[in-house]
């Protein structure tokens, strides 16, 4: 009998070993994907934290419907909260484009951003831009109510970039469109740079052919008025083989958006935030150039606080 329940104990203990024991998500946003979202398959691990009032950012490693691990990193901007606003962040955050076109880190550009009633809580890259000199955004570029720019540089040589416009217009709603819709948005918009290819409209994905994983920055917004900001890393060995469009236009849908956009990415995808508790500025994805590279514009959630 002894020796029957030792072999009987030993079977049950490698059963245990291989049984597939399911890690749990702990956040809201977790929860949400793992239930809602049919591009993610798995969970490892979710975190989630705020960084001021009104915005929070949720950090996940999840693996896709198709096998592929993925560290993604989601702010959301409760443009409801009073003092909460997006905003274009520009270098050395002047709208004066005179001399040219320039280019700087996020860091840089949300040091020179920052100013009290006005603080930067995080920042993402944003439009695509001609990357042989003269530079120049691919999109129209508004800022604070000026118009920058109102071209568009479309280059059928890179037929991702220059596709729609993410703005927000004067009364505080966000709207995400086509090139096509552009003139008839132009004079209302506050806030707006050029984007890539449109993951969401009306709140459906529109379907596409592109299949390719990259890093990738894109951002979102609801009806209610909460913006999503999404950064996922690519191009590295093991835990970030880079995400489509498809999945992302999943994800943004499964958190309620009704409209989503691809921003510039690759090298240029990066997220920054104002770190709660260090109060320094934090990378927080790891950018596929393995450095912060300098980009032509991007977006910045900005909180009314001393």
């Amino acid at each position: 009998m002894t020796i029957l329940a030792t072999v009987a104990l030993v079977l049950w203990s490698c059963s245990k070993e291989q049984e597939d024991v399911h890690y749990v998500p702990r956040t809201p946003v977790g929860k949400t994907l793992l239930a809602d979202c049919p591009e993610v398959a798995r969970i490892f691990a979710d975190t989630t934290f705020v960084i001021t009032v009104g915005v929070e950012e949720t950090d996940l490693h999840i693996q896709t419907i198709e096998g592929y691990v993925q560290q993604l990193h989601l702010i959301s901007v409760d443009t409801k909260v009073p003092g909460v606003r997006m905003s274009v962040s520009m270098p050395n955050n002047s709208t004066y484009i005179g001399g040219g076109w320039n280019r700087q880190t996020l860091t840089d550009m949300a040091t020179k951003m920052d100013a009290p009633r006005a603080r930067v809580a995080a920042m993402i890259n944003g439009d695509f831009w001609q990357m042989t000199a003269p530079i120049n955004p691919r999109g129209p570029v508004h800022k604070g109510g000026t118009i920058l720019s109102s071209a568009w540089d479309y280059n059928p040589a890179v037929p991702q970039q220059a596709l729609s416009f993410v703005g927000v217009l004067d009364d505080g709603s966000m709207v995400i469109a086509p090139r096509s819709d552009y003139d008839e948005y132009k004079n209302r918009l506050r806030e707006c740079t050029g984007a890539g290819y449109m993951m969401l409209s009306e709140g459906l994905f529109p379907g596409t052919d592109w299949t390719a994983r990259d890093p990738r920055t894109a951002i979102g917004y609801t009806e209610d008025g909460v913006v999503w900001l999404l950064t996922c890393d690519g191009r590295k060995t093991f835990g970030a083989d880079g995400m489509t469009y498809k999945e992302m236009g999943y994800i943004f849908k499964s958190l309620g958006c009704v409209g989503a956009t691809n921003l510039d990415g690759g090298g240029s995808a990066q997220m920054l935030i104002r770190h709660p508790i260090a109060h320094v500025w934090q990378i927080r994805n790891s950018p596929a150039d393995g450095t912060e590279r300098p980009v032509i514009n991007g977006w910045a959630a900005i909180v009314d606080e001393p």
